[in-house]
């Protein structure tokens, strides 16, 4: 027996749950329609897809995020929710400190549930990103035990800076392991994915700004839309931009009575009504008026694109 089907053969034994729950096929997570701070992957547990953080601090590592001032955690200690829901995905800037050979802070999902178990991914095909950030960082799929399969040498997809917001497609054959832990073929890790990790890691030192705007299977994405955008010292260009589109945006407004929407402060545009589940369930070129008496009662997105504006607001139908 070669020395790869021995490694794949060890990595399967340290997996507890190994395939036998696999997610729906296609998912996609929108920070515009988001309230809760959580990624519907299919699983049908309750504590799967809730966002959290992590960095080197139990390495002795002294990396740290920094959050906008103007957020608090819910009255379930819940800041996800709260963050995602202010501005439209997750916003931040971060440090890497000291204490550590090899900093990082990281975000990331469950996929099944908080005991992290394997699920199998496969058939996401890979994974998108709508997003802007000042420097780059990684996609990585966190295997179940990952200590004792991968040595937590996962599979990676490296994301390349963007100052404005963005959209990138990772097939999985764009994800590759350092090559430094344990190597383990990657059909192993589809099959049995605990988590959905996006990395920042480099040097004591380097910082940056980001926006996290959606994240889904292959080909799901479609953009970050116009918020909350950052005025980045190394891209003057970029800040005008963002100037530009804020100040389009601002001069469109929607207004709910009753189950008309009425949409001001622009000639001709194209309006998408999203649901929680980031479906679009209503779509319509409008120019004042857009009848929603046929949705269902619950919280939605309003998505306004036409020429010079691309503007989102949440609505309540009751």
């Amino acid at each position: 027996m070669n020395k790869r089907v021995v490694v794949a053969a060890l990595a399967l034994a340290a997996i507890s749950v190994f395939a036998q729950e696999t997610v729906k096929k296609n998912f996609l997570w929108e920070g515009a329609t988001d309230t809760q701070g959580k990624v519907e992957t299919g699983s049908p547990d309750s504590t799967a897809g809730y966002w959290y953080e992590y960095t080197d601090e139990n390495d002795q590592g002294t990396s740290k995020f920094t959050w906008p001032a103007d957020v608090e955690a819910n009255d379930y200690n819940n800041f996800f929710g709260p963050l995602i829901e202010a501005y439209a995905g997750i916003k931040g800037s971060f440090t890497l400190g000291d204490g550590y050979e090899y900093p990082y802070a990281g975000i990331g999902f469950n996929v099944l549930s908080d005991k992290q178990e394997g699920a199998d991914i496969t058939a996401w095909e890979g994974i998108c990103l709508a997003y802007e950030s000042t420097i780059g960082f990684g996609i990585e799929l966190g295997v179940e035990n990952e200590k004792e399969v991968t040595a937590y040498d996962n599979y990676k997809a490296t994301v390349g800076k963007s100052p404005t917001s963005t959209i990138a497609d990772y097939a999985w054959n764009k994800f590759k392991q350092g090559k430094w832990g344990t190597v383990v073929d990657q059909d192993v890790v589809l099959k049995a994915t605990a988590a959905i990790k996006l990395k920042f890691e480099g040097t004591a030192g380097t910082s940056g700004d980001f926006r996290i705007c959606q994240i889904g299977s292959l080909g799901r994405c479609t953009g970050c839309g116009s918020c909350c955008g950052f005025s980045y010292d190394s891209s003057v260009k970029a800040a005008a931009a963002s100037s530009v589109k804020a100040a389009a945006a601002s001069s469109v407004k929607a207004q709910l009575s009753d189950r008309v929407l009425y949409i001001q402060g622009i000639s001709s545009a194209k309006a998408e009504v999203i649901n929680l589940q980031g479906e679009v369930v209503k779509s319509a070129t409008v120019s004042s008026t857009m009848d929603l008496s046929g949705l269902d009662a619950g919280i939605y997105m309003v998505r306004v694109a036409g020429k010079s504006v691309n503007f989102a607001q949440k609505i309540v139908l009751k």
